[in-house]
């Protein structure tokens, strides 16, 4: 072999590894694309199977709440924190994840749309005439309880009242809502969720998250207060004369375990007095329930609420929301 040829020889030898590599280069990445897009479908797929499980398992423990109650409701005529949809437990441990369930009765808080009946009520403070509007004066006593001004209840009545009078500098009608940027109107109907707060005159989200605590929006008005439910916070807003802190901590202390009667907890000495005004506010049992659930199932986490109603021998879910 001459040394032209030996020349061509490693030419075309040098050519072929080029071409070898290259392939090999080509390969590599055209595999690890493909290796990265199927673990994506993956990862997607496990994501929805996730997610969809999750959401079922939700729907098992909003059911498995709901027959608590119902069940509850045909075996007792009284609610109070030792009957079992209290006591749920802390969660259940399932593969792969964790499924919690809590139930709250609504009806330890007080139910902003009880005072729509008394928002067409004209109530002028003359003569001495105790004020009818029950529900109210003890939104106001909340208020001054967390000292906030007792006159911020005019803007809710506004709110919820069908008529275009302004109640006094703290009222607001549709003229004050629609100087605002954006412009609104004011509801004039019932509150959908205590949030709605922060659209009325006066509520900002400090006051809002500072009344939460103690406020609900029912569907229905003249909801009495359950008082083996309420906390501390709500208990002392019961009679014409605001409880103090400690006063009404000590009504929650001494509940009895399957909680007051009426009669019980109106002769309580911190009620001395007030059993006129505490009477037609306050109850034993309880019609409105949250149901709270989360799981943790593999990636996904997911929340929701359900508000049950249980009502003579129906038990249902009537509203439901997810927790973001």
């Amino acid at each position: 072999m001459n040394r032209h040829q030996q020349i061509y020889r490693l030419r075309m030898q040098g050519m072929a590894l080029v071409t070898v590599l290259f392939i090999l280069t080509l390969m590599t990445v055209t595999v690890s694309w493909l290796s990265e897009d199927v673990l994506l479908a993956l990862r997607r797929t496990e994501n929805i199977r996730d997610v969809e499980q999750s959401w079922q398992m939700l729907m098992g423990s909003e059911s498995w709440a709901v027959s608590v109650l119902a069940r509850d409701g045909r075996e007792s005529q009284a609610d109070h924190p030792a009957e079992s949809w209290n006591n749920l437990g802390q969660g259940v441990q399932i593969e792969h994840g964790i499924l919690t369930t809590v139930i709250e009765d609504m009806q330890g808080r007080f139910n902003l749309n009880n005072m729509i009946d008394e928002s067409t009520v004209d109530f002028q403070p003359t003569g001495g005439q105790p004020d009818p509007r029950i529900w109210t004066q003890a939104f106001r006593r909340l208020l001054v309880s967390l000292e906030l001004n007792p006159d911020l209840s005019n803007a809710i009545l506004d709110w919820l009242d069908p008529d275009q009078n302004v109640r006094g500098a703290s009222g607001a009608e549709d003229s004050d809502y629609l100087s605002l940027e954006p412009p609104y109107r004011a509801a004039n109907r019932q509150f959908n969720d205590v949030s709605e707060l922060l659209q009325v005159k006066g509520f900002d989200v400090k006051i809002v998250q500072a009344l939460a605590p103690y406020l609900v929006a029912l569907p229905v008005s003249g909801v009495s207060i359950n008082i083996n439910t309420a906390p501390a916070g709500v208990l002392r807003i019961l009679g014409k004369n605001l409880l103090s802190e400690g006063e009404s901590e000590r009504l929650v202390s001494e509940r009895p375990e399957e909680g007051y009667t009426l009669e019980e907890f109106l002769q309580h000495d911190m009620m001395s007095g007030e059993q006129e005004i505490a009477s037609p506010l306050i109850g034993i049992s309880s019609d409105y329930f949250l149901i709270r659930s989360s799981t943790e199932f593999g990636r996904a986490r997911m929340k929701i609420t359900s508000l049950v109603e249980r009502k003579d021998e129906n038990t249902e879910v009537i509203n439901r929301s997810p927790v973001l």
